[in-house]
């Protein structure tokens, strides 16, 4: 069963593919995954066409376009383009050090902290004269 709670009916079909690959991206699959962590770029990116050429994806569709539209589903992943990884920042955690660089340039994905987006905060102080 999968990990998010779709408040809107989906066929069967798209309810065991959605469990399907939310295991894959669990954090439980992935601390012994390396296979897939090898996979992952410097930002965790990953070809959503990798995912759909599993076997156990593929006895259920071999349609990427479906897979893609079941991962955009999922609250454990995000989606960008042709590529699929963990939401919030958690790739951080299961990136390995020799991760090929990214795919993409990073601005304002969702998990990225990017110094030039954090808004600086100026006080400004200046003396009152009193009567």
């Amino acid at each position: 069963m999968p990990v998010t709670s779709i408040s809107f009916p989906i066929d069967e079909k798209r309810v065991r593919l959605l469990g399907q690959l939310e295991y894959y991206f669990s954090l439980q699959n992935l601390a012994q995954d390396l296979y897939l962590r090898r996979q992952m770029d410097s930002r965790g990116w990953i070809p959503i066409e990798l995912i759909a050429s599993f076997k156990r994806v593929q006895r259920q569709t071999q349609d990427v376009q479906l897979v893609l539209e079941v991962l955009k589903l999922s609250d454990l992943v995000e989606v960008r383009d042709s590529y699929v990884r963990l939401r919030n920042g958690q790739w951080q955690g299961v990136v390995l050090p020799d991760a090929t660089p990214t795919v993409f340039e990073e601005t304002n994905v969702e998990g990225d902290i990017d110094e030039e987006d954090e808004d600086d905060v100026v006080f400004v102080m200046h003396e009152t004269k009193q009567s």
